[in-house]
């Protein structure tokens, strides 16, 4: 799905005008960027941008459309939904940004997609000492040369959420920021539980591999390109999935989603994942979820970790005609207003090292009031390793094979062994 979206400013009248004076040779402007001074072309274009991570139209209305608007009235984007980009490539519409996740970058990379944006970034003054350190060293580490081939927008963290009626209808303490896995699934065990005809999950984790990211392990290796689950951390990670998941009343068939049971059913308990400010919740309360947030529980050696960044990044495509209005609106995106706006709005958390906009984490959205939001904050996520373009592949099978025969009962060597195998023929299949 293709959706042009066009800014309210850009009326008939305004585009004439632009047009006009475009045609009269002065479709140019000098704009004094931090001390730089940067020429503008101001004649109207289009950025084509393919957007693979969430973002309603409402929400780029209010985070991309207008603010781009207000500060470069000539640039409107259409965004680009439900096509991957070698369709795109293939069609001769490679678009001009591609708004992702860092984890992709090598896959764009294996399709010479990607640009060192170093040059454009100097040229128009944009301060990268702004953004975490861990967010840009995730976005570097994903090129041989350490080049910045994206900037980043938002970026995920990790809590524990959980159903404060539950615990009130049977008597269990509510869960505290702090908590250690081994603590948790104790909690989980005092829920875990059938009761008038009900199954109640104590605790859900998604998966083996969102438990595993505090280690910064990966499924395959980016170099060899080989499954790389025969590690010590990854056993590690894969014990705390059947403890939790071998909790009797307690295990998730692959066909059952954990949010359903958690916003809908309302008969999970805790569920420990990724931000859910925006997805679910507002609607789950209407209908009587009362709910909370704690700290994302951590490994006894790994204190106050939760993951590994999972950024969303915009990406400047090497063949776009536009560069200089796509890094144009990135600077905007990026800019401690729209930050903020998409802080206090959406409840997406800043990319940027500010505090203030950080403290402004769903600020603007009444339903949130009281809740423990500081949770967000209290664990960190360390910086991604580089990535192998075939990891979708790994985790896949780390999941729905690995994950699964481990917790039926097969031993963990052989399980490492078979799932190894698996990835390794998967990945072979992929490079014929």
């Amino acid at each position: 799905m293709i959706t042009k979206m066009k800014h309210p400013y850009a009326t008939p009248v305004l585009w004439t005008v632009l047009f006009a004076v475009a045609l009269g040779g002065c479709g140019k402007q000098d704009s004094e960027t931090e001390g730089q001074k940067t020429e503008i072309d101001t004649t109207p274009v289009v950025l084509r941008v393919l957007v693979q991570q969430p973002m309603s139209d409402e929400d780029a209305k209010a985070l991309w459309i207008e603010p781009l608007a207000k500060q470069y009235p000539h640039i409107t984007l259409e965004l680009i939904r439900g096509k991957s980009v070698e369709s795109l490539i293939a069609a001769n519409e490679t678009p001009d940004l591609i708004y992702t996740f860092n984890g992709n970058l090598p896959g764009y990379n294996l399709n010479d997609l990607l640009m060192d944006m170093t040059p454009l970034i100097e040229k128009h003054g944009i301060d990268l000492s702004r953004f975490e350190a861990p967010v840009m060293d995730s976005i570097r580490v994903t090129s041989k040369e350490g080049s910045i081939t994206a900037l980043p927008f938002t970026q995920q963290f990790n809590a524990l959420y959980y159903n404060k009626s539950l615990f009130d209808r049977f008597g269990v303490d509510y869960p505290r920021d702090g908590m250690y896995w081994d603590e948790t699934v104790e909690l989980a065990k005092k829920l875990s539980r059938s009761d008038s005809g009900v199954q109640y999950h104590g605790l859900d984790i998604d998966d083996v591999v969102r438990v595993s990211r505090p280690f910064g392990v990966l499924t395959v290796d980016p170099v060899s390109e080989k499954a790389s689950l025969d590690q010590d951390n990854w056993r590690k990670a894969f014990d705390l999935a059947r403890e939790v998941y071998t909790i009797p009343n307690n295990f998730r068939p692959k066909n059952v989603g954990s949010r359903p049971l958690f916003l809908k059913e309302q008969t999970l308990a805790m569920m420990g994942t990724v931000n859910m400010l925006a997805i679910g919740l507002e609607e789950a309360m209407k209908n009587g979820l009362d709910w909370d947030l704690v700290q994302y529980p951590s490994y006894r050696e790994l204190p106050n970790v939760a993951t590994i960044v999972d950024a969303h990044i915009f990406a400047v495509t090497k063949t776009s005609k536009h560069k200089d209005q796509a890094i144009q609106a990135l600077k905007v995106f990026t800019s401690d207003e729209v930050q903020m706006l998409s802080a206090r709005k959406s409840g997406r958390l800043t990319v940027l090292r500010n505090a203030e906009v950080k403290q402004a984490l769903g600020k603007d959205m009444p339903f949130l009031e009281g809740k423990n939001l500081e949770a967000a904050f209290k664990s960190k996520a360390i910086a991604a390793p580089a990535f192998s373009r075939f990891e979708g592949i790994g985790v896949g099978l780390t999941i729905n094979s690995g994950m699964y025969d481990y917790i039926a009962g097969k031993d963990i060597n052989t399980v490492i062994r078979e799932t190894e195998e698996k990835i390794n023929q998967q990945i072979a299949s992929q490079k014929k």
